[in-house]
């Protein structure tokens, strides 16, 4: 098991995928950045790291791109070991289950790099760009000063660093999450652009039908569960759970349904 998933996770990482992802995220948290020092509304002596950290984060769309260049490195690396004929070696060499194990392990763990080092090192940059005190800013402008509105806002002022990694640790299960629902959608339909495709635009569509329709609450969008949003009002916990235990009901479910061993060497 443990031979098997260091295979894995190293093909993960030599990807040029994985590194592609790497500069997908971070660029999407300078676009952020950048429009945080040249939007007209940005308060110019009432900001801190933090605000920085979290208005980058918000307004560079990251949310929004995450389960993309989380599912980018490995989501259809089942699909390529079918298709270029490694899977029966890969299987002959180690039990079935300890392969999809450990392919579903290598993912989780690229997943959340991915997620990680941009916002680890922006969290780095924006200490060193602005200043760690936290300034009181009236409560109607925390679109502009990128402060988060509801449950979240008392950890935010009093603990930001605190704050800081718990939106981290969001976004990473998140996106490991739908990373590996297009692992787990390539059960079922083994084409490289669904892995990658479909669960970004069941993200999309989740958050659409949760905020727009009345079929679901809006604590089941998945831009609730990383707090992707400071126009949103994050009212309850639940906001956090929801959506991110609905996605982990679907990957298992696809993995008792389409998994076996039979049905995969095929």
């Amino acid at each position: 098991m443990k031979r098997i998933f260091t295979e894995e996770f190293k093909r993960a990482i030599g990807n040029s995928r994985f590194w592609l992802a790497l500069l997908l995220s971070a660029g999407f948290l300078v676009y952020g950045i950048i429009r945080a020092y040249t939007s007209e509304g940005w308060v110019p002596m009432g900001f801190s790291f933090a605000d920085l950290w979290y208005f980058a984060y918000v307004v560079g769309y990251f949310p929004y791109v995450l389960p993309l260049v989380t599912a980018l490195p490995f989501a259809d690396s089942l699909v390529v070991d079918q298709s270029e004929g490694f899977l029966r070696y890969l299987v002959v060499r180690s039990h079935y289950r300890h392969y999809l194990l450990a392919k579903y392990l290598a993912n989780t763990l690229v997943a959340i790099l991915v997620v990680v080092i941009p916002l680890a090192g922006m969290y780095i940059f924006t200490n060193l760009a602005a200043p760690r005190s936290i300034y009181p800013i009236n409560l109607w402008q925390p679109t502009i000063s990128g402060r988060p509105y509801g449950i979240l806002m008392p950890l935010f002022q009093a603990h930001p660093d605190g704050f800081i990694l718990l939106i981290t640790l969001l976004a990473a299960v998140i996106g490991a999450l739908y990373s590996n629902l297009g692992l787990s959608i390539s059960l079922l339909l083994p084409n490289r652009y669904l892995a990658w495709g479909i669960p970004a635009v069941l993200y999309l569509l989740a958050d659409f039908v949760a905020n727009r329709t009345h079929f679901f609450g809006p604590d089941w969008s998945p831009i609730r569960a990383v707090a992707g949003s400071a126009s949103v009002i994050n009212e309850t916990t639940q906001s956090f759970f929801l959506n991110p235990l609905g996605v982990l009901g679907i990957i298992l479910a696809l993995v008792l349904l389409f998994g076996q061993r039979k049905r995969i060497l095929q």
